[in-house]
């Protein structure tokens, strides 16, 4: 039996936002700070994963009427995880699935103490289990920059909590020097991240060329022009040009105003787009396709490096975050911020929330958005959006569909509460810059910026001097795949121990909500 330092302790984060909360019942969801019935909205079933066959690790379903998604990175040249796995390590995945399935058995149907409690009695993975789970959906590759120029490495992993996970990622090259990379929080749901995953990417491809054109006639100083009629107000250049004109004199850069375009028109079509689309065929069939993605929520946050301009342009809107990390000229590693937590505390975030709902006490309370929502700034989560006459006119069909987020926050007065318009952060590269996290928040639960960054660089120094001793530090070839491995294995009191993680990773879903998060990293080496 473990202590309660299995539990997630709070850590300081580098500018002193208060970190997740040391409760009784763990993090909890981003949504109503429900953490026990996320994903009550489906029935039991397998959650398949392909390394070498069909494996499965049993788990709750999302909704019943989608597809599950498969844990995946998209983009080009990914590395496939339907690699030929070991005889051991398909033994050790089914040995998982029968592990969990038993221990979901003797949780299921506790009250929420007894089933803490009996959390603590499972017993524990063995290693091989928990390098099985870690292994699986790892991917290492490198990017060429073009003729003579340095390579950027990139390592991927994602470890999931719910069932089906509702972290995505993808990665997609722009042009021959520029590289874009995305971490895609979910919440209520998996729906909105997944349609992030595989439409932003294409959108700020074509983004860029609107800002191109705008450049074309305007120079290198995008300010607002009235004489711009060639760009149609619903696509995402005449998103751009809306944008420049709501801020008349502010230069605008061609990287931010492609991302800031990108990421309000992809909410637009989400949201509002794919409401009026419904309410024009009021078409049963293609409600639960065309809505779901609006009801269900999700942060994000895109990184996009420029290997000839050296530098990276981060938008971000929600709690995930990105870090960098520099070598100092002592050897020493320092974690550099390059995106701020959108929750309600940043003071920045709650200011503009007061000031945008003047004379709403309850615009942020219990610390978060109405109530129920924790990020200030979302994509999806059409209730806090939507006019209050489609939600009453539709929530209660959806609702009925397996929808359980579709219902109306208390007093909802003056909508829309919450903005996917994300926070630019533009970064110039130095020599002593050698890599980027992009995570989700699930990662920064259990670790703080500096933990992150000093466990990365021990393991980049362990690495560089030919240590491989199969210790924490070195025994992982992937970069992400030591990182979550770090971050499982971290009790709250900072202390590290592979019975943690041997521990954390036996806990089936729905339950292991409440002891840790789904986590998703991307790390991109520079200069390789």
């Amino acid at each position: 039996m473990v202590s309660d330092t299995l539990r997630k302790r709070p850590v300081a984060g580098a500018t002193g936002q208060q970190r997740a909360q040391s409760t009784d019942a763990g993090k909890g969801n981003k949504v109503d700070g429900d953490t026990s019935k996320k994903n009550e909205t489906g029935s039991k079933r397998s959650l398949t994963f392909a390394i070498g066959g069909v494996l499965t690790l049993l788990g709750v379903a999302g909704y019943t009427f989608m597809r599950q998604p498969r844990i995946d990175i998209h983009g080009p040249d990914v590395p496939s995880s339907t690699a030929t796995a070991s005889q051991t390590t398909l033994a050790a995945l089914e040995s998982v699935a029968t592990k969990r399935d038993d221990a979901r058995k003797r949780l299921d149907g506790l009250a929420s103490k007894k089933r803490r409690e009996e959390a603590k009695r499972l017993g524990l993975l063995t290693s091989d289990e928990v390098d099985a789970i870690l292994e699986a959906h790892e991917r290492s590759w490198y990017v060429s920059t073009g003729s003579g120029a340095p390579r950027l490495r990139v390592d991927t992993n994602q470890v999931s909590s719910n069932a089906p996970i509702e972290d995505y990622l993808a990665w997609s090259p722009l042009a021959s020097t520029q590289f874009m990379f995305g971490v895609f929080d979910g919440h209520a749901g998996y729906m909105c991240a997944e349609q992030l995953s595989t439409r932003l990417a294409p959108m700020l491809s074509e983004s860029l060329k609107a800002v191109d054109k705008l450049i074309a006639k305007d120079g290198d100083k995008l300010i607002a022009n009235d004489g711009d009629k060639d760009l149609a107000p619903t696509d995402v250049g005449g998103t751009a040009l809306k944008l420049r004109r709501e801020a008349p004199g502010i230069a605008w850069d061609r990287v931010p105003l492609a991302l800031t375009a990108t990421f309000v028109r992809m909410d637009h079509e989400l949201v509002t787009d794919s409401l009026a689309e419904f309410q024009r065929t009021r078409d049963a069939a293609t409600m639960d396709a065309l809505l779901g993605p609006a009801v269900s929520g999700s942060c994000g946050l895109v990184a996009v490096v420029d290997t000839e301009a050296n530098e990276v342009v981060v938008a971000n809107t929600g709690d995930s975050r990105a870090l960098l990390g520099v070598r100092l000229g002592d050897g020493r590693w320092k974690a550099v911020r390059l995106s701020e937590d959108q929750t309600a505390d940043n003071a920045n975030e709650t200011a503009r929330m007061t000031r945008e709902h003047p004379n709403e006490t309850s615009v942020i309370h219990r610390g978060r958005v109405l109530g129920g929502l924790m990020p200030t700034r979302a994509f999806g989560d059409c209730r806090y959006k939507w006019p209050l006459d489609a939600q009453r006119d539709l929530f209660p069909t959806l609702y009925e569909r397996g929808h359980r987020y579709a219902t109306t926050p208390p007093n909802y007065t003056t909508p829309p509460y919450v903005t996917a318009r994300p926070v630019i952060v533009r970064h110039k590269l130095g020599p002593n810059d050698k890599f980027v996290v992009v995570a989700t928040d699930g990662l920064y639960d259990q670790l703080s910026d500096d933990e992150v960054v000093g466990s990365l660089g021990q393991w980049y120094d362990a690495r560089s001097a030919g240590m491989e001793d199969n210790s924490l530090t070195t025994q992982d070839e992937n970069a992400a795949t030591h990182l979550v491995r770090a971050a499982l294995s971290t009790d709250r009191l900072g202390r590290r121990d592979d019975t943690v993680i041997r521990r954390l990773l036996a806990i089936p879903p729905p339950h292991s909500r409440r002891f840790r998060d789904d986590i998703s990293v991307q790390i991109i080496t520079l200069n390789q």
